[in-house]
C-alpha cells in the first residue's frame, strides 16, 4: 500500500509540475499567436501562414487562405482574384470601399460582403468563435456601416478602416487557440493511454 501512496504522490507532483508548465507555455503561446495584421508575418514580411508548431491540417490551411483571401479582397484589393498580393507595391482599393460609392444601398451592400467572412467561418468551424467574439465582429462591421454612409467621404473612412482584415486577424487567433487546445487535448489522452490499469486500481485502493 505504501508503493501504491508513494507512487501516486509522484504522479501527482509530476502532474502538478506539467501543469504549471503548460500554463506557462500556454500564456506565451497567447501573446506570440496574437496577430493584427492578418495578410503579412511581422518578423518574416510574407504572407501569414497558421504556425507549423500548431500542427495545423490541409484543411486548416485551406480554411485559413480562404479567410485571408477574402478579407484581402474586400478590404485591399479587388482584383486579388488574380493573385493574392497582385497590389502590392501600389495604391489598392478592396470591393467593400468602392461599393460604398453607390447611393443608398451602397453602405448596405458593403455590410452584407462584409458579413459574408464571419457567415463562412460559421459554417465551416462552428463552435471556434465564441457568441461574445461573434458580437464584437459584427460591432465592427456596424461601426463601418456608419462611416461609410457620409458620400465620398465613406468610401476613405471604409478603407482606412479595413473591417474584414480586423475580423480576419480575430479569426487567426481564434484559429490558433483552437489548434493549441486540440494538442493539448491530445497530450492529455495519450498520458491516460499510457496509465496502466493495474496502477490506477492501485491508486484507487490507496486513496481508500
Amino acid at each position: 500500500m505504501s508503493n501504491y501512496l508513494k507512487s501516486f504522490v509522484e504522479s501527482q507532483a509530476e502532474g502538478t509540475a506539467e501543469n504549471y508548465v503548460m500554463d506557462k507555455f500556454n500564456a506565451f503561446a497567447n501573446k506570440k499567436y496574437q496577430c493584427k495584421d492578418p495578410f503579412r508575418d511581422a518578423e518574416t514580411n510574407k504572407r501569414l501562414k497558421l504556425p507549423d508548431e500548431l500542427q495545423p491540417s490541409k484543411e486548416d490551411k485551406k480554411f485559413w487562405k480562404q479567410c485571408q483571401n477574402k478579407a484581402w479582397r474586400d478590404d485591399q484589393c479587388f482584383l486579388s482574384i488574380c493573385g493574392f498580393y497582385m497590389s502590392a507595391g501600389c495604391l489598392s482599393i478592396g470591393s467593400c470601399p468602392l461599393v460604398v460609392l453607390i447611393p443608398v444601398i451602397g453602405p448596405l451592400f458593403m455590410y452584407y460582403i462584409h458579413s459574408k467572412l464571419i457567415k463562412r467561418c460559421r459554417e465551416k468551424r462552428p463552435g471556434m468563435l465564441s457568441e461574445d467574439k461573434i458580437a464584437k465582429m459584427y460591432a465592427n462591421i456596424a461601426f463601418d456601416l456608419l462611416i461609410a454612409f457620409p458620400p465620398i467621404l465613406g468610401t476613405f473612412f471604409t478603407w482606412m478602416n479595413g473591417c474584414s482584415t480586423r475580423n480576419c486577424a480575430m479569426i487567426y487567433n481564434a484559429m490558433c487557440k483552437e489548434l493549441q487546445k486540440n494538442i493539448k487535448q491530445e497530450t492529455h489522452d495519450l498520458e491516460i493511454q499510457s496509465v496502466k490499469p493495474s496502477n490506477i486500481e492501485g491508486y484507487q485502493r490507496a486513496l481508500k
